[in-house]
């Protein structure tokens, strides 16, 4: 699957490394399932730190951190064992959430929070939400910005925030300096996983409103 939109390096990184929050690394895992381009950078990065591991333990060897990166971006990817980068999806990205959750998307919970739009709570850990948005076509959501790091994974469908539309798969990696104001593409329903820190903040005072009451 080619994908256009992907979470930054950073994320990739930490995932490679063990180092998020278990919801950030759920949303990070589905996007890499599949995503051959940041499959292959998980796999990098786990080669990488074998190196500077294997270096450091070898007193007689300098640790040259520029030639080791020099050699590992000429030579060719080869199989890592008990790589955190998961095997290839069998099927969709909306497949491959609803085999985590352990139940199809239309069987959940979903609570109706304005015209067109329905939320679904799924978990909170360490400062941070986990939850399933559905948008009906044509819908446009409030315009916003937010707490903290958010990190929004396209299930079904398509949006557009501006100029750049998020597909299936894609993963719009927004934090407090991005205010933006998704509007679902007009081909069919969206529904997007996303992971925030802290709250969403709202631009106009209806939203604001109706903030406490839906949670997000």
């Amino acid at each position: 699957m080619k994908l256009n939109h992907h979470p930054a390096d950073a994320w990739v990184l930490d995932y490679a490394l063990g180092n998020l929050t278990e919801l950030h690394e759920a949303v990070i895992r589905a996007h890499v399932s599949v995503c051959t381009r940041c499959r292959e950078s998980v796999a990098f990065a786990e080669r990488l730190g074998g190196e500077f591991l294997h270096a450091m333990h070898a007193q007689e060897l300098p640790l040259d951190a520029r030639a080791i990166c020099d050699r590992h971006e000429q030579q060719p990817p080869q199989p890592i064992p008990l790589s955190r980068a998961p095997e290839p999806a069998a099927g969709s990205i909306e497949e491959v959430v609803a085999t985590w959750l352990d139940s199809s998307l239309d069987a959940l919970p979903w609570r109706r929070i304005g015209k067109g739009l329905a939320l679904c709570r799924l978990a909170r850990q360490e400062g941070a939400r986990m939850w399933l948005l559905r948008g009906a076509p044509g819908t446009v959501l409030p315009t916003h910005t937010h707490g903290g790091s958010e990190l929004t994974l396209v299930l079904k469908g398509a949006y557009f925030c501006g100029n750049t539309i998020f597909r299936a798969g894609e993963i719009e990696d927004a934090d407090e300096t991005t205010e933006h104001q998704p509007v679902i593409t007009c081909d069919g329903e969206c529904i997007c996983l996303a992971v925030t820190e802290g709250s969403l903040r709202f631009r106009d005072w209806a939203p604001r409103l109706l903030q406490p009451f839906v949670g997000i």
